[in-house]
């Protein structure tokens, strides 16, 4: 790996701000934008549910056009920067005016969400993807790469609690729009302010490859189909955990409001001060074998879901959670930048961008796999939404699917870890 020169503290800290906005809208919009349509607006849930998943395909080839747009871009402020400045602004005035609709009716509002979601969301991938793709580029050492992760998950993490536990409650407290209005300014000023720790490497503008080369180089990159093949399961698994613990904790073991909080809290509690841990442990062990340590943690830790009897047992469950999930939080940014240089050193070429594109684009196709799996479940395990207790069948069923079939994508991981592991071996002098 290339030398890189001394950077500030300053700047390693400013640059790591963007995952606060990052996350902070990102998230909200996950936990909220659906449910004030369709709870307030009384906009049809089927109607804008089946207009979504149209949508994602759709959102799927945008991530995958906006890394390749941002590898080719060539401006005298650099590849990266140029997008995080000008796309910060109406990435968090499109948050504001998707919780300002008009008064239309059900029809009309379906169409305002969509356009609205489509600016938003298209302005989430300028930003989040050229802010993201400056870190393999900015960071050329192991040290750098692993401590600048750990910060970035401090202000992530903090954003994900923000926009998770705070969108709804503000919403109806003070309002959904002062609520937008207020996470919008604090996600585009965080972009803002990671600009001031971002540069870009000049030598890095080099000619970019043509579309289809760009797309068969990635993939005959193998550290890169073993990688995302691993970070597809893994993220899987993480967004079963948030949706279907849902139903866990009130069909299997019932937890109060406050019970919850401390539950789904206690993952992000533990994993703030662990993520510098894992940095650590990465630099010692290398980040494949510690991704691999974590996702082995992760797996062990879902199966206590199968036994979990009462509150205690189910928020000490969260609390070990928070281990492993902090190491799927730096280690993937990290692994991924590796991928990177190791392409650069196979096609001279720095192309973060389309790897992101690609990453981003695989994982946004696969996720669907969740909307799978819930479907047969549901159709399978007589599951009936007008009942407050649910057959013992069902109550087994959420607890493999939160237990066991998490696990099995967890242990294929594993899987495509060692293959990883394995390629590393084959060439130790470019990992």
């Amino acid at each position: 790996m290339n030398a890189s020169p001394h950077i500030p503290g300053w700047k390693l800290v400013t640059y790591s701000a963007n995952q606060l906005g990052i996350n902070l809208l990102w998230q909200a919009f996950n936990t909220v934008a659906v449910f004030f349509y369709v709870t307030v607006l009384k906009v049809p849930g089927t109607a804008l549910s089946t207009a979504l998943i149209a949508y994602g395909v759709f959102n799927a080839f945008l991530n995958l056009g906006a890394g390749y747009l941002s590898d080719r871009t060539r401006t005298r402020w650099g590849r990266r920067i140029p997008y995080v400045l000008i796309g910060s602004l109406p990435f968090g005035i499109a948050f504001y005016l998707l919780f300002t609709p008009p008064h239309w009716g059900s029809g009309g509002l379906i169409y305002y969400f969509l356009g609205f979601t489509f600016i938003f969301d298209l302005f989430f991938t300028v930003t989040a993807l050229n802010a993201t793709a400056l870190y393999p580029e900015m960071y050329r050492t192991p040290q750098q790469r692993s401590f600048v992760a750990a910060l970035q998950q401090l202000f992530g993490i903090a954003g994900l609690i923000l926009g998770v536990a705070l969108s709804k409650s503000l919403g109806e407290t003070v309002g959904w729009s002062v609520m937008a209005l207020a996470f919008g300014a604090i996600g585009a000023g965080s972009l803002y302010v990671s600009v001031l720790g971002s540069f870009e490497n000049p030598a890095f503008s080099d000619a970019p490859l043509a579309f289809k080369s760009a797309l068969r180089e990635t993939f005959r990159n193998r550290r890169f189909v073993t990688f995302v093949l691993a970070s597809f399961l893994i993220q899987l698994v993480t967004t079963m955990l948030t949706t279907i613990s849902s139903f866990y904790s009130k069909y299997v073991v019932p937890l109060s409001p406050l019970e919850s909080t401390i539950f789904m809290g206690a993952i992000f509690i533990v994993a703030i001060p662990v993520s510098f841990v894992w940095a650590r442990v990465s630099l010692r062990i290398g980040s494949a074998r510690s991704m691999t340590l974590s996702t082995a943690m992760c797996l062990l830790t879902l199966l206590l879901f199968i036994v979990d009897r009462n509150p205690i047992m189910v928020m000490a469950t969260g609390a070990l959670l928070g281990l492993s999930v902090s190491g799927f939080l730096v280690l993937l940014n990290v692994l991924l930048a590796e991928v990177i240089d190791y392409d650069a050193l196979i096609t001279g070429k720095r192309r973060e961008g389309m790897y992101l594109g690609m990453n981003g684009f695989i994982i946004r196709i696969g996720l669907s796999v969740q909307y799978a799996i819930m479907a047969v479940f549901f159709a399978v395990s007589g599951y009936d939404a007008h009942r407050s207790t649910q057959t013992l069948t069902t109550i087994w069923g959420f607890r493999l699917l939160l237990g066991a079939v998490p696990a099995a994508f967890l242990f294929l991981a594993l899987w495509a870890l060692r293959a990883y592991g394995r390629q590393l071996k084959k060439d130790p002098q470019t990992a």
